[in-house]
């Protein structure tokens, strides 16, 4: 119960204070290829991210579960100099996953990064980079990139409230290629 309250406390101030809503699918390759749902809100003081990657073709072996993992991204933008943004963020991923390529075994995963990012605002491209060090598991460099770029299919002299747009990022390892909508309140 205090754990539910706590969520509360956390998650409906920022529902409340937030000026967008992201909703997107797509694709996702990695540790898990399958399929990929998104949802956050988005802020221009904060951006947080989570997402539902599952693999419909394999499961857990003795039961009808599919393999799956959830992952978690927030930034915050601390320094803005024209359409360049820098700060702190962090991503966390669970999951269970296959032990090796030919096992239908799994183990679960998971995975806690903090670091730095930038993002840069190009017309109707956003781009964003930075680098994410492990707290839990054992370095790896590439593990630890994150990029994203996003293209916003409205044009921008239009004056179009949602923002669509399709997507591709590589976070802790996984490629994502999606489409999604960004929603004002």
């Amino acid at each position: 119960m205090r754990t539910i309250l706590v969520i509360l406390m956390i998650s409906i101030p920022s529902f409340l204070f937030a000026t967008s809503w992201i909703i997107g699918g797509g694709m996702v390759f990695g540790d898990l290829s399958g399929w990929n749902l998104s949802t956050g809100l988005v802020d221009n003081s904060y951006s947080v991210e989570a997402g539902l990657n599952f693999d419909i073709g394999k499961t857990i072996e003795g039961s009808s579960v599919n393999l799956y993992n959830f992952e978690f991204l927030a930034k915050i933008p601390l320094y803005r100099i024209d359409g360049f943004q820098l700060g702190p963020s962090v991503a966390l991923k669970y999951g269970n996953y296959p032990i090796d390529q030919s096992s239908t075994d799994t183990t679960i995963k998971s995975g806690f990064s903090a670091g730095f990012y930038g993002s840069y605002r190009l017309e109707n491209l956003l781009f964003d980079f930075g680098f994410l060090y492990p707290v839990i598991d054992e370095f790896d460099f590439v593990h630890s990139l994150y990029a994203s770029v996003k293209f916003f299919v409205n044009p921008p002299e239009k004056g179009f409230i949602d923002q669509l747009f399709i997507g591709c990022d590589f976070l802790m390892g996984r490629i994502r290629i999606m489409v999604g909508l960004i929603e004002p309140f």
